[in-house]
């Protein structure tokens, strides 16, 4: 298991050095590529924490959320409730976030973790979550006001139950220090239609 794991790092390792070099290589044509040094110098200085880490900041700590979910806009909900703990990782670079919940009537427990960072050369902020519930992965690009209070992602998902890809949007709104709401859309129908609202409140 650990020469497979190993195995793993340098592949990606070595992935991510050919996309960086790649354009170099290409654009060029006389230029010289970087030396590893070089490159690595550079990937270190795209990566330091900035200004746009610093609004990530809001959601450090401990939550407890309650989520609402629905399949029916003329019918209520279901409910989960559960508790989320986010804190620094990699000096900075990213939030990590951990969550376990549990479904109001049936009891069903589940949890969930993710990553919140900031991609300097995309300008965007990056989320990757994966959820225990449906067991699925998924990531995305998110947009941001000024002032950090609005974050915005448009995403194209396979939905879990019917194998379909379901276009749709997801907004995060930071409503003040000790509270925060995501909610989820997707487009039916051509229309846009609500059917996730997690609220999180801040523990002491």
């Amino acid at each position: 298991m650990k020469a497979l794991l190993k195995a793993m790092g340098v592949a990606a390792a070595l992935a991510l050095l050919l996309t960086v070099l790649v354009p170099w290589t290409q654009a060029g044509g006389a230029k010289a590529p970087p030396s590893p040094e070089e490159l690595l110098k550079a990937l270190a200085e795209a990566g330091k924490p900035g200004a746009e880490h610093r609004k990530l900041q809001p959601f450090v700590g401990d939550w407890t959320f309650t989520m609402k979910v629905w399949t029916d806009p003329s019918q209520p909900p279901a409910e989960l409730t559960g508790r989320i703990e986010r804190k620094w990782i990699m000096d900075g670079r990213f939030v990590q976030e951990a969550l376990r919940g549990a479904c109001a009537k049936s009891g069903k427990t589940f949890e969930g973790v993710g990553l919140l960072g900031y991609d300097a050369a995309q300008k965007k902020f990056t989320h990757v979550k994966a959820c225990g519930l449906c067991g699925t992965v998924s990531s995305g690009l998110l947009s941001s006001n000024a002032s950090g209070t609005r974050f915005e992602c448009a995403k194209e998902e396979c939905c879990p139950l019917s194998g379909q890809k379901v276009k749709g949007r997801e907004e995060v709104l930071v409503e003040g220090n000790d509270r925060i709401v995501v909610n989820v859309y997707k487009t039916i129908n051509d229309r846009e239609v609500k059917v996730v609202e997690v609220v999180s409140i801040r523990q002491p």
